[in-house]
């Protein structure tokens, strides 16, 4: 049985919490808490409470695996000490606020021989999976262009408000890049891979009286030299979720939960647009559409992923070296809003932690942030 820290109780953390406690995770035991806040709960009878990180980590025997879920500022600090304190760490997304940093917690796990994962829960989507299979494979043909307007992610002014740290600099060091849209980042790059370039335009606290960007329309060149666009905002209401991918042997049009995909008969568009003789012709086409009303396993899946690897009964699927590319193309877009150019990937990370060390030096926590929120999951999770 695997013991489980939990860093954090906030709602992620608490969903942690609940999933053990609930025996989703199969193979794990909740053993341990830290919690700055009084935990009066009694579900958390016999379970070891602490306030202070370093005094947890001194329990050598108690626990064997901790998951940070602390608000994103602390991610890299803590997952670092909790590896060289020599337990197996799974940390909240973004793993870290740079890549710089991101690359150091993976060194940090090699040396201490610990296993690092990052909660990449978006993989587990049956959709994202199935879109994965379509390009890996070959069956959709080379990858000609990509869109993807991800723009649901709406966020009302109490969100940012209700906290000190939220849409800061000093505290989040992004805004939706990091902390919302980092998981379809993570999709993009799982997917289609690492872009070549990157050139990106951010609204900087457009929609919301937040520091970081509100919104986000980036261009890319994929490896292959394909275009590509990825479109993000917490400004916009109901928003879309539309990921089109434009195969020389398949068109796909994911949206609402559907995948369409469009199939030429022929095998090839190229093939036919060089070979056919009709001036306004089009190729013979069937599409077929897949319905995905199941989200997949979630945290849930990334947790009894990380704790198969610890006991040695499968390979870790979700790694630190996989949790740096979504952290590397967000660095980028605001590195290139910045900057107001094109950035080459990958980029000059030492640049970008001082660029980005600029924006945190003349930011400020939140000052008396608002205590009459309400958290509902039900409405915020659709």
């Amino acid at each position: 049985m695997v013991r489980i820290a939990v860093v954090g109780l906030g709602p992620i953390g608490s969903l942690h919490v609940d999933n053990i406690l609930g025996g989703k995770i199969a193979g794990a035991t909740l053993a341990a808490v830290c919690e700055q806040r009084p935990v009066n709960d009694p579900k958390f009878d016999g379970v070891k409470i602490y306030k202070d990180l370093d005094e947890m980590l001194k329990a050598k025997d108690e626990f064997d695996a901790v998951i940070v879920s602390t608000p994103s500022f602390t991610h890299y600090p803590m997952a670092k000490k909790c590896l060289e304190a020599g337990f197996h760490t799974l940390v909240e997304k973004p793993m870290a606020l740079c890549t710089a940093d991101a690359e150091d917690i993976a060194q940090t796990a090699r040396r201490s021989g610990k296993i690092c994962a990052v909660m990449l829960n978006q993989r587990t989507t049956p959709l994202y999976a199935r879109i994965k299979e379509l390009v890996s494979s070959g069956e959709i043909g080379e990858v000609n262009r990509v869109s993807w307007t991800m723009s649901n992610w709406y966020r009302p002014d109490i969100y940012f408000t209700s906290s000190p740290w939220r849409g800061t600099w000093k505290g989040e060091a992004g805004g939706v890049l990091i902390n919302q849209s980092i998981h379809n980042i993570d999709i993009w790059a799982w997917v289609f891979g690492m872009p070549k370039t990157v050139r990106a335009w951010c609204k900087y606290g457009r929609y919301h009286n937040i520091e970081v960007e509100d919104e986000v329309t980036c261009v890319m060149q994929l490896q292959n030299g394909a275009n590509a666009t990825f479109v993000t905002s917490t400004g916009e209401y109901p928003g879309a979720n539309r990921l089109l991918i434009a195969g020389d042997k398949a068109f796909i049009l994911a949206e609402n939960d559907k995948l369409s995909i469009t199939r030429y008969k022929d095998g090839s568009l190229s093939k036919y647009t060089h070979d056919t003789k009709y001036v306004f012709g089009s190729p013979d086409t069937e599409t077929s559409e897949e319905s995905f009303n199941d989200k997949g396993s979630q945290h849930v899946g990334v947790v009894e992923n990380f704790v198969s690897a610890i006991r040695g009964d499968g390979r870790l699927d979700y790694t630190a070296s996989e949790g740096k590319k979504s952290l590397a193309m967000a660095n980028a877009m605001l590195m290139s809003s910045w900057l107001g150019r094109d950035v080459e990937m990958p980029f000059d990370d030492v640049e970008y932690k001082r660029l980005l060390d600029e924006k945190i030096a003349g930011s400020r926590l939140r000052e008396n942030p608002k205590t009459d929120f309400i958290i509902d999951f039900k409405k915020s999770f659709k």
